[in-house]
């Protein structure tokens, strides 16, 4: 993930320079030389290629998926309109895999589907809010905003709310717990209130209202103490049911 962030930094500074935010970042602003980037980028190569074979072939080769899916992005994939939006969702879904091989863990095909919606969920709704951002179209501080539009950027978030919420309800059914139902109504909010966020204030990047906005950083907070007692304490939880 550090290889494909430092190459997608380095390959967007121009556009990120025209970026309210995103030209703090230490590559754009200056802080860092290109060619320490680099350095920095065949450090973290070698290491998680080295550590991924150690772990197995399998984590090896969603490992190298991972980092050719990250280099199609960064060279062309992020220019095409929702091709870009699904290339980082498919990104998530490779990390949770991954995760999986390297815990010996089966991951439930709901989790990735999950993991897949709510991911183009975030991501469309960082383009809405880049786009409600974009002033200049002489200008973009990202290119594929000049084809994507208000209107349709509500409709597809509508839609991957709206399925990121089915296919979450059934995965906590299908971990046949009723305590996990509890997480439920928390992640159905989580939801609005990001909706909410992304078409009302654009004063900052949605995503890190993960951590700045109270009320969806609670839901977020008693989800996930939900989701500990239900791995961690299936002992007390069972007597609960």
């Amino acid at each position: 993930s550090s290889t494909a962030y430092i190459i997608n930094d380095v390959t967007d500074i121009e556009h990120d320079r025209l970026h309210p935010q995103k030209r703090q970042r230490p590559l754009s602003s200056g802080r860092i030389k290109i060619f320490t980037a680099a350095v920095l980028c065949i450090i973290t190569l070698a290491l998680s290629l080295a550590a991924s074979y150690k772990i197995g072939l399998e984590f090896l080769m969603i490992t190298i998926a991972y980092l050719a899916l990250s280099l199609a992005y960064s060279f062309y994939l992020q220019r095409i309109e929702i091709i870009d939006v699904f290339c980082i969702a498919a990104g998530f879904v490779l990390r949770i895999e991954a995760g999986g091989i390297a815990s010996g863990i089966e991951v439930s095909n709901w989790l990735l589907l999950t993991t897949f919606l709510l991911s183009l969920l975030l991501a469309f709704g960082k383009r809405r809010h880049e786009l409600a951002l974009h002033h200049d179209p002489e200008k973009p501080f990202r290119e594929v905003l000049q084809r994507y539009n208000t209107n349709f950027l509500d409709t597809t978030l509508s839609i991957f709310a709206t399925t990121a919420i089915v296919t979450y309800a059934i995965y906590t059914v299908e971990i046949e717990s009723r305590i996990f139902l509890l997480t439920v109504p928390f992640a159905i909010f989580g939801v609005l209130r990001y909706m909410y966020l992304v078409q009302t204030d654009t004063r900052g990047d949605p995503t890190e209202s993960l951590f700045k906005d109270m009320p969806l950083l609670l839901s977020v907070v008693i989800w996930f103490l939900i989701t500990t007692a239900v791995i961690y304490f299936k002992d007390i939880t069972s007597l609960v049911e």
